[in-house]
């Protein structure tokens, strides 16, 4: 017993271990949360384990952000009320139009740095 660890925790890593495919990494909902700002995570969605008896939310860890910035053309920011995870490499045509539509969308309705600190001060 020196070196064993019990617990649902562990039996949960356990059966995210077995879930996973070959060469994945799934993680449950509690971990995402916890790792969210340095790992690019792609959620899976609800999954049943065998010994868990409500089914969970699991997500699979693509890798970090540092590494996906300095090897691909990736954008993430995040911080309270604000998010922004942009793959612009792998996006379509059409995709990058609609991101193009939404950020300029965005631009609009966030307004002129300067205005609003002139707004806030006033």
């Amino acid at each position: 017993m020196d070196y064993t660890i019990i617990g649902s925790g562990v039996n949960l890593a356990s059966r995210l271990e077995g879930a996973a495919s070959p060469g994945d990494i799934l993680i449950s909902y509690e971990t995402y949360a916890l790792v969210k700002d340095k790992i690019l995570c792609e959620k899976v969605g609800e999954i049943s384990l065998k010994g868990v008896s409500r089914p969970v939310e699991a997500y699979r860890a693509v890798d970090s952000y540092a590494n996906l910035q300095d090897e691909r053309d990736v954008v993430h920011e995040e911080f309270p009320n604000f998010n922004l995870d942009i793959n612009i490499e792998d996006l379509s045509p059409d995709e990058r139009g609609r991101a193009v539509a939404a950020l300029s969308l965005a631009l609009e309705k966030l307004g002129d740095p300067e205005d609003a600190a002139v707004r806030s001060v006033g």
